[in-house]
């Protein structure tokens, strides 16, 4: 840090020059000299007495700057004026930096800024460095009120708020932390842009590791939203694997997303919806999705599971296919259940017939017995799977319990897919 100096009067014949040096461990920064048009500074014989030999001694060569700290220290009680109190407090700040002390570097901060004496211009740098030292120091509640400060005085605004942000999650308040990144986000929203992809990870990455389902969810399908090119309907698939506790039928649905938007990424997603599917209830959608995963690399053909699926999956489609049409007179039956028309519903759809399957669905949603919300979800992706994206996000919002998070991530597909 470049040093400035306080020139006193004229008959002390003592020069006194403070060295502002680069704070520690958030990432050095530089405090700028403040151009030198203050009045002359007026100090107490007495102080100038006990710090012009400090003075001296940090402008020479080699200073021994923990015996100047404790000369400092010792003569601190000659310490009476707002100029002073400035002088004293760069000498620590300057003495912390090379004994590489961050509670003294703060101490000597916090003493300038409360003198009074720091040029107008240089307050907001120094009052944000002051944060930046109270944050290495882990006193979260004073680096947050210098974040603060700093904000109101226009400096380092968006990395200001990074850090209280920090300072929440480092106190276990991460409704709190995740509230200060959702502000910058909906600011940025509101003015037409796109929000900071760094931004959005953050949120992301506070909700993921601290357990925080829906809030995690939420900032991946904004990473999906506003930043198609970079990650991928992998993330909030991912998501909903790690904290779901998911049946076959609901994990189905999950991978199918998966696999409609490009996002099966490890052999897992693959044997997981071979096994969710079933060879013996959609031979189809099995034989398509095993193929799929041989064809990635990912699935080995000599692995015997999967070699299983394929064989059994392609020896039972055709079976199934001739059947469609009694699955779905019965389905359409008087008297029939819901779940048998879900069932023909399933049947159609493991075929890829979208429209057909939505019909189906509708009919189960008609009766007493149906699983409402399987039946809703099940008809907003066959609605999907006809290009009904209109129709499916409408459909998908009226999914509750269990599988709404599922909905949540179809009808965000549905509404990409829309354009």
């Amino acid at each position: 840090m470049a040093r400035f100096a306080f020139f006193p009067a004229k008959s002390s014949g003592f020069a006194i020059a403070a060295a502002m040096m680069a704070v520690g461990t958030l990432g050095a920064i530089a405090i700028a000299t403040p151009a030198y048009a203050q009045k002359q500074a007026k100090f107490s014989k007495e102080f100038l007495a006990a710090f012009q030999p400090i003075d001296e001694a940090i402008k020479g060569e080699n200073p021994d700057y923990a015996a100047l700290r404790a000369q400092a220290e010792a003569a601190k009680d000659t310490v009476k004026t707002d100029d002073e109190r400035f002088f004293y407090g760069s000498t620590m700040y300057t003495i912390g930096g090379k004994l590489n002390d961050v509670a003294l570097q703060l101490e000597g901060m916090n003493m300038m800024l409360d003198s009074g004496k720091v040029p107008e211009a240089n307050v907001p740098q120094y009052t944000y460095v002051a944060g930046q030292l109270a944050f290495n120091s882990q006193d979260w509640a004073s680096a947050r009120a210098r974040f603060e400060k700093a904000i109101e005085l226009g400096y380092e605004v968006e990395q200001a708020r990074a850090l209280i942000a920090r300072t929440y999650s480092e106190e276990g308040d991460f409704t709190a932390a995740l509230q200060t990144v959702n502000d910058q986000i909906n600011e940025q929203i509101a003015v037409g842009g796109a929000p900071d992809e760094t931004l959005l990870k953050r949120g992301l990455t506070t909700a993921y590791n601290n357990d925080l389902f829906e809030d995690a969810t939420n900032y991946s399908l904004m990473l999906v939203k506003y930043l198609m090119s970079s990650p991928t309907w992998a993330v909030p698939v991912a998501i909903q694997r790690k904290f779901g506790q998911w049946s076959d039928a609901e994990m189905l649905d999950l991978l199918r997303l998966a696999r409609a938007a490009n996002a099966m990424r490890e052999a897992r997603d693959y044997t997981d919806y071979i096994d969710a599917a079933n060879f013996r209830r959609l031979p189809a959608e099995v034989a398509a999705v095993t193929a799929e995963g041989i064809s990635s690399g990912k699935l080995k053909s000599s692995d015997t599971f999967v070699a299983e699926a394929q064989r059994e999956s392609q020896s039972r489609t055709a079976g199934l296919k001739a059947d469609l049409g009694a699955l779905e007179s019965d389905a359409k039956a008087s008297g029939a259940s819901a779940s048998l028309a879900v069932a023909a519903g399933d049947a159609y759809l493991n075929f890829d017939n979208g429209a057909k399957a939505a019909e189906l669905y509708e009919l189960a949603l008609t009766r007493p017995d149906v699983d409402r919300s399987l039946a809703l979800t099940r008809l907003g992706i066959a609605q999907v799977k006809a290009g009904d994206y209109a129709a499916a996000q409408e459909t998908l919002g009226k999914v509750q319990g269990q599988r709404a998070s599922i909905a949540k991530l179809w009808a965000a597909y549905a509404k990409q897919q829309a354009g």
